[in-house]
Order: C-alpha cells, then sequence, then structure tokens
C-alpha cells in the first residue's frame, strides 16, 4: 500500500525548495489524474479548453490561430505545470502564449499566420497519424511534430496594418487584445509589448479592438498602414474587491466608509514602524508621531479624531485576527483598510467603536518562482533638536539678567572672550552641546528576501528581513529580524487550506536612563554645569557620563503570530461556504536594565585640578522583568453568496472567541561590588533585593452576522452587528448587541444618467446608521479592589501585611455604547479621470466613565466607583480626490489628496461648580482637552506706569507680585480690576491631537523614472511651552536662543518678557502667551525611481529591477520654535523625529 506524504509536510518544503515540493506532489496527485477516456488525437483547440477547466484560468485564442492543429492524447501531462503542458502542445506549431496582467494566458503567433498544407521536409508526406508523447524541446534535440497536422487552406492578405495598443487612462501596454477583422475570422492578439501586425484585404476593412475590462473599439483602416489605439477602461466592468471585515467585497457593493491603499505604496520608504506610514495617505486617519527613538517610534493613530474620554486608539487586525501590525515588515503587505463607520466596524462590536485597521499579508501566486531582493541604505538626523545657549551667548544672557536685576555680572571681559574663542574650554566651556552630542548620519539599513510562486494547487509565499536602525547616540540602536511563511493548498476542488506564521525578534538597546531624564539633562548642559567633556577625557557634564557610561537598558522581544484555515465550499449548496480558523499568537519579552555609576568630574578653575566624582548612586544595580503573553482566537462562520437573476444575496455568520494571558515575574538587586550583570552577582542584603510576578487573563466571545442584498447592481442594503460578551463587566452586564444598517443607490446605474450623462462612470451615495461598542475604564471595575499594606500590625513579634479596600465596586457598570451616522457619495468621472469620495460623520458617544458628582467625608474611607454617565459627540468631514493623466506614451502625471476635520464636544461630565458657572471656565460644550488659561494682552510697556513705578489707573492688578514693564499682562475677563482665576479662559485648541489632517500626493512617471512625492500636514493644533522649552534659567537649566530676543525699553516689541536670573511667578501662568502654533507642513516622503528597461533586464536574465533614492521628512514648515511640530511632551523632553535619506534597490529574479 502506497504511503501518503503530510500535506503540511509538502507544505513547508514548498517554501524551502519548490521544485522538491512539486515532485512530492506528483507522488501524491498522480494516482488523481482524470482518467476519463479521451479519443486518440484532438483538437488542439479542444485541447486548450481541457486546460483551461483543469487548470480554472482563463486561456484566449483566436480559432484561426488553432484550427486544423491536432496533438495526441498523450501530450498532455495533467500533473505538470501549465506552462509546461502550453509550451508541448504550441511549439510544435509556432505558436506561443504571454501571461496576462489578470493571471490569464493569451495564446500567440510568432508571425502573423500563412496557413497552408503542410511542408512535406516537416511532416512525412504518408505518415500515418500516430500518438507520441510531446515534451519542451532542449538544445541539439529535434521535436517529434507527426503528432500535428493542419488542414486550412492558405489565406491571401494584400496589406500588412502594424500598431501599438496601450491603457486610455495609464498609457501602459496592453498584451493580449483581440484585434478582429470585422465580418470575420481574421485575428490576433498583441504580444508582450502591446504590438501587433495583421494582413488584411484592403483600406476598407474595419478592426475590432477589445479586450476585458476595456471599451471596445471599431476602427476603419482607410490609407494607413500603422494605427495605434488607446482602449478606455470600461469602468463598469471592474470588478475591485476590498477587504471588510471577516470577508472581502466588490467596491462598487460596499455601502460602508472604508478607505484602502496598497502595501507596495510604503515599501520603499524608510519607516521603521508602519503606523508612521499611515498619516496623510488615507482620509480619516489623524495620526500624531510622538517619538522618533528606535524601537518606540508608534504613531498614535485616531480614525476620524477622538470620540471618548476613555481609550481612542483603534482595533488592529491582521489577516482576520486582533493584532498589532506596526513591527511588521513593510515588504510584506498587501493592503491596508481603514474601516470607519458603524456599518463597517459592527462586525467588532466592542472593540470597534473607535474604528478598525485592518492588514493583510502577501499571498503566494500561481507561476514561477519568483525570487526578490529589497534593500535600501539610508542617514537620519532629527528634524530639529532645541537650540540651547553655550559659551557665550549664555554668558552674555547671565550678564543681562545680573545687570537688571541690579547685581554684579557673573562674567568679566576676560571670561566672555575665553566662552568665545575656546581657548580654555576646561574652565570657560564654549562647546555646542547639541551638535557634539547627536550622532550626525545615523545608519538605517533593510533587506529584505521574497520567494512567492506556486501551481494550481499550491501556492506560497516566504519573507525574511533584517532591519537595523542607529540611534543620535551611540547607546541607542534596534534591530528586528521578520520571517513571514503564507502557504495555500487546494487540497480538494471544495477545500482549501491556509497556513500562516509571521514572527519577529526585536533587540532594542537603551541607556539606563530614562529618555525624558537625558533630554532634561541637556537642558541642564551649560557652561555653569562644565564642559561635555574635560581635556583628560572624563565627563563634565551630567548628561554626557548619562549618555555614554550610565549602564544599558535592553530589551528583547520574541513574537509570533499562526494560524491555520480551513475554507470548505458546501456541495451540495452553490454558494456557501464553511470557514475555520485557529490563531495562536504568543508574545515573550525579557526587559534588562544595568545601572552603573556615573561619572562626573569637576575642576579647580584655580588651580585646574580636575576631580573625579559620582553622580546618583554609588554601585551600580540590575532589574530584570520577564512578560510572556499569548492570544488564543478561534473563529467559524458560514458565508453564503448567490445571484438570482438581477438579485444577489449575501449573509455572513461567524463566531469568535478569543483567549489572552499574561504573565510577568521580575526581580531586582542593588549594591553590586563587581561589575558583573548577573543577579545572584547583586547585594544578599535582604534590603537590597526585590521580587515582583503578577498574572491576567481575559476572554472575549462574540457573534457576527452580515446580510448584504444588491438588486442590479443598482440599489443595495445591507444589515451587519455582533452580540459580543466580554471580561470586564459583571455577567449579568457582560453581553451587548451592536447592530447597524447601510444603503446604497449607485445612481450611475440609473437609465436617466447611464444614457444622458456619459461622463459620469459611477456615481454612488450611501448611507449608514448603527451602534457599536468600546470597553469603559479596566477590568473588573464591578468588583471591590484591595491593595496590600503593612505592616498593618505586630503579631507575636512580627510584622503582618493587612489588606485593604481601595475603591468601592460598581456592579451596573457596562459599554461605552457610539451611535454613528454617516453619509457618503463616490464618484468616477470621465473615464477614471478624476475620482472623488466624501463622507460628513457624526458620532454621539454614552456611558462614558466619570466619576460621580457627590462629596463623600473622609471617614467613608475608600473611593467612590466611576458611573458611566459621560455623554460626548465627534463631528467631521474627510474626503479623497484624485486624477491621473497621459499627456504622452512615455509621461503620465497623478494627483491624489486627502483631507480629514473631525472636532469632538463634551456634552455631559460632571464637573465642579467652580468651572460650570463660569462659562469661560465650563468644560462642558467645550472639546475634550481644552486648554485653560489667562489671556495675554502682551508685555506691560512703560507707558503703563506712572512716574512713581505704578500701574496706571484702570489697569487689573495682577496678584504674583509687583510687576514691571515687560512682564507679561492678562486680560480681566470679568472686569472687576484684578486677575484671578475667575479670568481664566480657554486658550488654543486641544493638544491631544489636530482637529485637521490632510495629505497632498504627486506622481510623475517618465519612461522608466518614476517620482512619488508626499506632503502631509496638520492644522488646527497647539503645543504649550513651559519649563526649559519656554523660560530661561528654569530650575537652574539653560535658555533657548530665542530668549535672547528679550524686552527692554529699546525692544519693546520683544518675543520673550524681560529678562530675569530665574522665571517669575507672574511670568509662568499658564496663558495665551506660551501657546504655540503647531500647525505644519511636511515633505513626510519623497521616492525617485528607475527601472531597467526590459531589453537589460531580458539580456542578464532578471525579471525586473528598481534602483531609488528616498526620503522622509525632509522639509518640515512650522511656526512652532525648536520643537517638532508632533511632539507632546509639555517640557520637550522627548525624542525628536528623524529625517531620513536613502538609496534603495530591488531585484526580481
Amino acid at each position: 500500500m502506497k504511503k501518503r506524504i503530510p500535506t503540511l509536510l509538502i507544505l513547508l518544503l514548498g517554501v524551502i525548495r519548490p521544485g522538491f515540493a512539486q515532485m512530492l506532489a506528483k507522488a501524491q496527485t498522480s494516482p488523481r489524474q482524470p482518467v476519463t477516456a479521451r479519443p486518440e488525437n484532438r483538437q488542439l483547440k479542444e485541447t486548450l479548453r481541457e486546460l483551461k477547466n483543469y487548470y480554472k484560468v482563463d486561456i484566449l485564442f483566436f480559432d484561426r490561430i488553432v484550427e486544423g492543429y491536432v496533438v495526441s492524447s498523450d501530450a498532455v501531462r495533467w500533473d505538470d505545470r501549465l506552462e509546461t503542458n502550453l509550451e508541448t502542445v504550441l511549439k510544435p506549431f509556432g505558436l506561443g502564449y504571454k501571461k496576462s496582467k489578470n493571471g490569464g494566458y493569451v495564446i500567440t503567433a510568432k508571425e502573423p499566420q500563412r496557413r497552408s498544407e503542410p511542408n512535406p521536409s516537416r511532416f512525412p508526406e504518408t505518415a500515418p497519424l500516430r500518438q507520441t508523447e510531446s515534451r519542451p524541446a532542449t538544445e541539439g534535440t529535434t521535436l517529434d511534430v507527426s503528432a500535428a497536422r493542419t488542414i486550412e487552406k492558405p489565406v491571401v492578405a494584400d496589406v500588412t496594418i502594424q500598431g501599438r495598443v496601450t491603457d486610455g487612462a495609464k498609457g501602459d501596454e496592453l498584451p493580449g487584445v483581440s484585434i478582429v477583422l470585422k465580418g470575420s475570422t481574421r485575428g490576433t492578439t498583441t504580444d508582450g509589448t502591446g504590438s501587433y501586425k495583421l494582413l488584411i484585404p484592403g483600406p476598407d476593412a474595419v478592426l475590432v479592438f477589445s479586450f476585458v475590462g476595456y471599451e471596445p473599439q471599431e476602427v476603419l483602416v482607410g490609407g494607413r498602414t500603422e494605427i495605434n489605439i488607446s482602449l478606455k477602461p470600461d469602468i463598469k466592468a471592474l470588478s475591485e474587491v476590498v477587504v471588510v471585515g471577516y470577508g472581502v467585497q466588490k467596491k462598487t457593493s460596499v455601502t460602508a466608509a472604508v478607505s484602502t491603499m496598497k502595501g507596495d505604496e510604503i515599501a520603499s520608504v524608510p519607516v521603521t514602524n508602519l503606523s508612521n506610514s499611515l498619516g496623510g495617505r488615507l482620509p480619516g486617519v489623524i495620526v500624531k508621531q510622538a517619538s522618533g527613538e528606535p524601537g518606540r517610534d508608534g504613531s498614535n493613530i485616531y480614525i476620524r479624531g477622538i470620540s471618548s474620554t476613555g481609550n481612542n486608539q483603534p482595533l488592529l487586525i491582521v489577516d482576520g485576527i486582533p493584532r498589532s501590525f506596526q513591527q511588521l515588515d513593510p515588504n510584506t503587505i498587501e493592503t491596508f483598510t481603514i474601516l470607519k463607520d458603524a456599518a463597517a466596524v459592527a462586525p467588532y462590536g466592542v472593540a470597534g467603536a473607535n474604528g478598525v485597521v485592518l492588514i493583510t499579508t502577501k499571498r503566494g501566486k500561481t507561476g514561477t518562482p519568483s525570487l526578490t531582493y529589497n534593500a535600501y541604505v539610508g542617514f537620519q538626523n532629527p528634524t530639529v533638536m532645541p537650540d540651547y545657549l553655550h559659551g557665550y551667548d549664555f554668558a552674555s544672557l547671565k550678564n543681562a539678567a545680573a545687570k537688571y536685576a541690579g547685581l554684579p555680572e557673573p562674567y568679566s571681559a576676560e571670561a566672555l572672550q575665553k566662552f568665545k574663542d575656546g581657548s580654555d574650554n576646561d574652565s570657560y566651556p564654549a562647546d555646542n552641546y547639541i551638535k557634539e552630542l547627536v550622532n550626525r548620519n545615523a545608519l538605517i539599513t533593510t533587506h529584505n528576501i521574497e520567494l512567492s510562486g506556486g501551481a494550481e494547487r499550491i501556492k506560497y509565499y516566504a519573507s525574511l528581513g533584517y532591519q537595523y536602525q542607529a540611534g543620535m547616540w551611540p547607546s541607542t540602536n534596534n534591530k528586528r529580524y521578520n520571517l513571514a511563511i503564507n502557504l495555500d493548498a487546494q487540497a480538494t476542488k471544495t477545500t482549501k487550506i491556509s497556513f500562516n506564521l509571521n514572527g519577529r525578534v526585536q533587540k532594542s538597546q537603551y541607556p539606563s536612563i530614562g529618555t525624558p531624564r537625558i533630554f532634561e539633562l541637556i537642558a541642564y548642559s551649560h557652561l555653569q554645569n562644565g564642559p561635555l567633556f574635560f581635556s583628560n577625557g572624563m565627563n563634565g557634564t551630567y548628561v554626557t557620563g548619562s549618555i555614554y557610561n550610565s549602564g544599558y537598558q535592553k530589551t528583547n522581544t520574541t513574537a509570533l503570530y499562526s494560524q491555520l484555515t480551513v475554507e470548505q465550499a458546501i456541495p451540495f449548496i452553490p454558494g456557501l461556504v464553511a470557514k475555520g480558523t485557529v490563531a495562536y499568537d504568543p508574545t515573550m519579552t525579557m526587559d534588562k536594565i544595568w545601572t552603573t555609576p556615573v561619572h562626573l568630574a569637576t575642576i579647580n578653575t584655580s588651580t585646574k585640578v580636575i576631580t573625579d566624582g559620582i553622580f546618583g548612586q554609588a554601585k551600580s544595580s540590575l532589574s530584570q522583568t520577564y512578560n510572556q503573553a499569548q492570544q488564543l482566537t478561534y473563529q467559524a462562520s458560514l458565508n453564503y453568496m448567490r445571484s438570482f437573476g438581477k438579485s444577489s444575496v449575501g449573509a455572513l455568520a461567524v463566531f469568535e472567541a478569543k483567549a489572552n494571558d499574561a504573565m510577568l515575574l521580575g526581580a531586582t538587586r542593588r549594591n553590586y561590588n563587581l561589575g558583573i550583570d548577573e543577579l545572584d552577582m547583586g547585594s544578599s542584603s535582604n534590603a537590597d533585593m526585590t521580587t515582583t510576578g503578577t498574572s491576567s487573563y481575559g476572554r472575549q466571545m462574540g457573534l457576527v452576522y452580515r446580510v448584504t442584498y444588491d438588486y442590479a447592481d443598482k440599489y443595495l442594503v445591507e444589515a451587519s452587528g455582533r452580540y459580543d460578551g466580554s471580561y470586564y463587566f459583571a455577567p449579568e452586564n457582560r453581553f451587548g448587541f451592536f447592530p447597524a444598517f447601510s444603503l446604497g443607490w449607485r445612481l450611475s446605474e440609473e437609465n436617466f444618467i447611464k444614457q444622458n450623462v456619459r461622463w459620469i462612470d459611477n456615481l454612488k451615495l450611501r448611507g449608514s446608521y448603527g451602534e457599536v461598542g468600546a470597553l469603559a475604564g479596566s477590568a473588573f471595575q464591578y468588583m471591590s479592589t484591595y491593595s496590600v499594606v503593612g505592616p498593618a500590625y505586630v503579631l507575636g513579634g512580627n510584622a503582618v501585611q493587612a489588606l485593604r479596600e481601595r475603591n468601592e465596586p460598581n456592579p451596573n457598570i457596562t459599554w461605552e455604547r457610539a451611535k454613528k451616522t454617516d453619509v457618503g457619495l463616490e464618484a468616477t468621472l470621465w473615464k477614471g479621470l478624476l475620482n472623488l469620495e466624501m463622507d460628513y460623520f457624526y458620532e454621539k458617544r454614552s456611558n462614558m466613565l466619570v466619576n460621580p458628582d457627590v462629596i463623600v467625608p473622609s471617614e467613608y474611607g475608600i473611593g467612590l466607583s466611576q458611573v458611566n454617565a459621560g455623554i460626548m459627540q465627534n463631528q467631521g468631514i474627510d474626503l479623497s480626490i484624485g486624477s491621473s493623466h497621459r499627456f504622452s506614451p512615455d509621461l503620465r502625471v497623478s494627483l491624489n489628496g486627502n483631507f480629514t476635520y473631525a472636532k469632538n464636544k463634551l456634552l455631559q461630565v460632571f464637573e465642579a461648580g467652580a468651572t460650570y458657572n463660569n462659562l469661560n471656565r465650563r468644560l462642558t460644550g467645550k472639546p475634550l482637552g481644552t486648554q485653560f488659561g489667562f489671556q495675554s494682552l502682551g508685555l506691560f510697556q512703560l507707558t503703563d506706569f506712572d512716574e512713581s513705578g505704578k500701574l496706571k489707573p484702570g489697569i487689573a492688578v495682577q496678584p504674583w507680585g509687583a510687576v514691571q514693564p515687560g512682564d507679561i499682562r492678562y486680560q480681566d475677563m470679568n472686569n472687576d480690576g484684578k486677575i484671578n482665576d475667575d479670568d481664566l479662559t480657554r486658550i488654543g485648541d486641544a493638544v491631544a491631537t489636530p482637529r485637521i489632517i490632510y495629505g497632498i500626493a504627486p506622481n510623475i512617471q517618465y519612461k522608466g523614472f518614476t517620482l512619488d512625492i508626499l506632503f502631509q500636514g496638520a492644522a488646527k493644533t497647539n503645543f504649550y511651552y513651559s519649563g526649559s522649552a519656554a523660560w530661561a534659567f528654569s530650575n537652574g537649566m539653560g535658555a533657548v536662543r530665542e530668549t535672547l530676543d528679550y524686552w527692554t525699553p529699546e525692544n519693546p516689541d520683544a518675543t520673550y518678557p524681560r529678562i530675569t536670573n530665574a522665571p517669575t511667578t507672574n511670568n509662568t501662568q499658564t496663558s495665551s502667551f506660551w501657546i504655540g502654533d503647531a500647525s505644519y507642513l511636511r515633505l513626510k516622503s519623497a521616492t525617485l525611481s528607475y527601472s531597467l528597461p526590459a531589453v537589460i533586464t531580458q539580456r542578464i536574465k532578471i525579471q525586473n529591477a528598481r534602483i531609488y533614492v528616498s526620503g522622509q521628512n525632509l522639509l518640515t514648515w512650522t511656526k512652532l520654535r525648536n520643537f517638532d511640530p508632533e511632539i507632546t511632551q509639555a517640557n520637550a523632553w522627548s525624542y525628536p523625529q528623524q529625517k531620513v535619506t536613502s538609496v534603495g534597490l530591488n531585484i526580481t529574479f
């Protein structure tokens, strides 16, 4: 008995060595090949039709090309590749084939056919027709063509017509276009370059050009011998498919608000975190990248802005499973899809209220194996760094502050000169701290290899990637290794099995001192705190030792996404498919922080003796933490799709269950006497060691449904929703039902438009309404929570710990509920010349958790539980518009843009009477995160004071000490003659996200060159300057260069208040004076590429090759000073975004 080879083994071997897998597959499938009886010899066209049906692929040909040819019944081997069989049956007759872009095959003749009886030299005159095994010819062999003969009579032509057929919208060559002499069977097809030749009887002939997806065109030949044709895309015939929740839908049939983007659009952009590639590319997506630190540079993503006082991050889905996508290899991404309205997100229930980001990864395709190498190397520099004063400028400003205060100037003219010329850097440091600390042109590089291909029954895709990113200093870097394997097997005619693996190993390293602390220490780096390094190499400032010699923090992460899917078509119910998926995703993270003493030297300026010292802890310490998390997801679904005449119906039912488990274990040791970074080498004293450990779990279950109906592809109806349950809430409140409904009307299919307004290709009006949920607060708030305290008492001479209740329970806590409304319009005009999509959205979020508006005495002992009482609304618009035009066969220009505006407002939130009763301070009715402060009227001037130095009558008194000319003046909002909290008012925009974000993306293609550009911008957003970002000498720190423009009687229109040795209370009040406009326009990315022409790639035996130069964050236009406009940290103590320029290469073999 013949043993069966496991299918999974074949799949895995297919990735390692495709030929070996095919050999095994042959052994598996050969007993199953068709055994139906066939005649001894068959017509070629019948054989081609059998190949088409067996391999389930389009094979197009003209009868006149293949008519009369006969092949042996043994010529085809059904366990072989389609291309091999095509070569076997076509080559004996001088025929060939071309593979079209849609995956089909077009049978072609090498020369225009002039049929005749067989040449006696080729075919034995009296040879009987016999069976032969016709295989591909090899060099030095002769084909046995005795199995073939032709019976067609000669065709005589008078004129040869030739030309080229291109896409009328894009200008691309169209292979496989049918060109037929009208009224006859004579014709041909275009070759791989879109060229053709055809013999016609005379100038009165009419040629018919036709191709799938394009409008047919008839042309009178006349006296021409060359006819070039541009076919217009038949927009209505195209059936673009988009990914939606738990499935796919035709773009024309979608009634929800969905935005999509191909992964190829960002593969060449030098980004390390995929979330940083979405801003400005998709309507409805608002992003804010607060940091550019390697491994920690992810953006916050907001779909249509902020709608809740709680969590606002969207649900992330990778290949149908809830997962993060940020650290995936960009080269493995097939599509991004953004689900925005209720109709789109309702299938995700409690997780969908903030929108959904769907990622699909690449899969194998039928065809010969394709090996692709992608790589780039680039160089990074910060987009901006704070320009702190150093040397001479700092000393001069210190002198000015002392002079204004009536104190002796701390630096003499001799000292100022030494600061200026740098002659004694140990005692009079002139270091440009920022310039000398930052590594310029830090390296970033990525390498990726992709392998894809497959036969009709098995397809495979594999990818291996490596990325390295250096930081702004040597102690920071990030390495990432990615692996992806996707296999698809058509096990039977009705059964498909898919297996996915997507894993990464990531190794990040940083100084042991936290990043905000490093940037705080940079603010302390000025001449009063010493040089960066003394002349003997010792550290002169806090920051140098913290960056270079403080130890390390290493974070190693290993993550794996794995899933197995089985799809089974139900043969006795046409259109019904059952599907089951199991996904297991473990993640392990090891975090190790080794902190060593930071050496900080000082100098005796009189004796010039430099003495080493310690800054911070005197001995080393070690902290290690191990995190393990795993997610197990089950999905089972039934999907039904069927058409009945003009009606199409669809139904989807999904059961999904998800289990999340996590465990943390940590230990710390202090006071190391030896510099060995292992836990058992630390102090053995109990006072110097701690351990920690915790675990958690989460469970979620849901039932999903979606029902669709469309009539004549014109009237569209959809209902969807989810019955969801989560462990967050008490059993009686654990489940919720979240339905949505949507309608669509394709006006372009109505006769009054179709017959009268021909420039409208597609026009669809759609609307949706639904309710979706979001998890509120944290898990188990329906139960009492406790904390350990102690020692609580002494028992038997020993201290005993105790438990105390922290907060009272609220068993009624339940979901946030979001009622979403969306009205959208989609249009394609002038044969695809203009594409437009716009939406108006409105959301009312209720059941948000807020603190109750009651006061209890302190004797109550515990905190009050939050209640589901907050209400908030969010509304706005998002739109996208695009156009593309071919100016010549070599030049194509396109322009795409998108725009999003979102504004929220708190409708109900419990607040104290002090704010609610003051319209200027009231939170209710204003956007979440609104900033409140004093309204600045500018700076006091000399004219505001009388001769005795007192404020003139009518000017409100400010309570923070006597004000002087050059101090900030505040507006008296209630005109009571004094400034106090009653004068607080709204200042600036909310800082969490911009209200407006937009993108402009021009593209130019000229011959082999392509230029892709993305401008991304934001508006209606602010940054509040404070601390070292605003005030000179704050808490002993330095001063930014802008403070040199300080107020004096000679400089009354200064940017900054009068200079003082330390910030004054009056000038540091929260006010509009320190509000910065964080609106910006950024050249987010630009890529110039060149693809080698086919004549070169064919000569060097590769499929294609492309070289490119690319950049990220190349230019930024903003009014914000010293800091990146996307920064969020109040003191600006954060790692800036990086400007990257790179050179890359793509080669496909």
